[in-house]
């Protein structure tokens, strides 16, 4: 019965990490995304390659954090 709850506890752990990540996500790309269509600009093209890289790698501790 041990060896039962530890794997739900795993398989639990890791569904809310995935779906925390996935539901702040998805807010910063399409922020961007819109960002990037409101403004034609190759310099924020450039920029918000980089920040979206920085906050998603950021959301994705902070999703690991809190699931723990």
């Amino acid at each position: 019965m041990g060896v039962f709850m530890d794997v739900f506890f795993f398989i639990n752990m890791f569904k809310n990490i995935i779906s925390t990540f996935f539901q702040n996500g998805i807010w910063v790309i399409g922020f961007f995304y819109l960002l990037i269509k409101t403004f034609e600009s190759d310099k924020l093209k450039h920029f918000s390659k980089y920040v979206i890289g920085n906050v998603l790698v950021l959301l994705f501790v902070y999703s690991i954090i809190v699931s723990i």
